[in-house]
């Protein structure tokens, strides 16, 4: 914590010095504008951001160039909200083959220059996306894999075609939830301090956002097996999977909604469904491991209730 002290500037105005290491952190020189805003007793200072500045870092030490390591330090970076990657190493162009490949696992991302010892990549920014419209995505993913495990259970076995389009939902999910976290740090980046509901509803976005990644998870392990399982109990399956993914269904607009009776019936019914896989679990543990996991999906979907919940009581305070 920094202490300045007030000096009278004019005999009307009141002025403070702010750090040299702030001005230099954010590029600050004599006559830059800072942006001023009043919350409650503080006064935030910020600099005065232009809606086009570039992010950029500059990465001079990569561990390894192994590909399931460069992909999550790409990812990482991704999904910071940075628009340009430099990596300055020698050699490093020996492994663009692979870092051209690995880039197209990321929404936006393409390799503008290569040379021996440097690697440009570069983020494109797509103005239609917000977090919300991603979000919205994952979901009707989510629900085209529900779909299609749901319409396949009593099958003797998985299709191999269903089995390719749950993978490639996969693919597609994953490019998508990373994308999600970017726009959220993103817009991290960029609100006040002050502008407390917009970081709440950012973060309640990203949890959710991290919920519906769980949620494939599960169901990517449930496609799996499932059919390991005797054509009975995949019957009792199926029939709660119908259920599920009613529930499901009213996950989404439960979030963007700020009806409180809509948000109440959706964690009842969810709520409901717990019950249901719990007393199943306990009358009969044949199967124990896939109602476990069922039951994860549930308890989900009940948090993605109560942030909805507390969003809409935010929404109604505020009113």
């Amino acid at each position: 914590m920094k202490i300045r002290k007030l000096q009278l500037v004019g005999g009307s105005s009141f002025m403070i010095s702010l750090p040299k290491d702030w001005i230099s952190r954010h590029n600050l020189k004599q006559g830059d504008e800072v942006v001023l805003r009043e919350f409650d007793e503080f006064i935030v200072v910020q600099p005065q951001l232009s809606g086009d500045s570039e992010i950029k870092v500059v990465v001079k030490n990569v561990p390894t160039f192994e590909r399931g390591f460069l992909k999550r330090f790409l990812g990482s970076i991704y999904s910071l909200g940075v628009d340009k990657i430099v990596i300055e190493q020698e050699g490093v162009g020996k492994h663009i083959t692979e870092i051209s490949d690995i880039s197209h696992d990321f929404i936006g991302m393409e390799v503008l220059d290569c040379t021996s010892n440097r690697v440009v990549l570069h983020i494109f920014t797509i103005p239609d996306f917000d977090v919300v419209t991603i979000i919205k995505r994952m979901f009707q993913i989510l629900s085209g894999i529900m779909d299609e495990i749901t319409n396949n259970l009593l099958l003797e076995k998985l299709d191999k075609e269903v089995d390719k389009k749950i993978h490639r939902y996969e693919i597609d999910f994953d490019r998508l939830y990373l994308l999600a976290v970017r726009l959220v740090n993103r817009g991290m980046k960029k609100i006040a301090v002050s502008d407390w509901d917009e970081l709440r509803f950012l973060l309640g976005s990203r949890i959710i956002a991290k919920f519906y990644e769980e949620i494939a998870d599960i169901l990517f392990i449930l496609s799996r097996y499932i059919w390991s399982y005797e054509r009975e109990f995949r019957v009792e399956i199926h029939d709660f999977m119908i259920k599920l993914e009613m529930a499901f269904e009213k996950s989404f607009d439960s979030f963007i909604s700020s009806d409180m009776g809509t948000i109440e019936e959706y964690i009842s019914t969810v709520e409901g469904l717990s019950r249901i896989v719990q007393d199943s679990i306990n009358a009969n543990p044949r199967g124990t491991i896939v109602k476990e996991l069922l039951l994860q999906i549930c308890r989900m979907l009940e948090s993605i209730g109560e942030i909805s919940f507390n969003k809409c009581v935010r929404e109604m305070l505020r009113q």
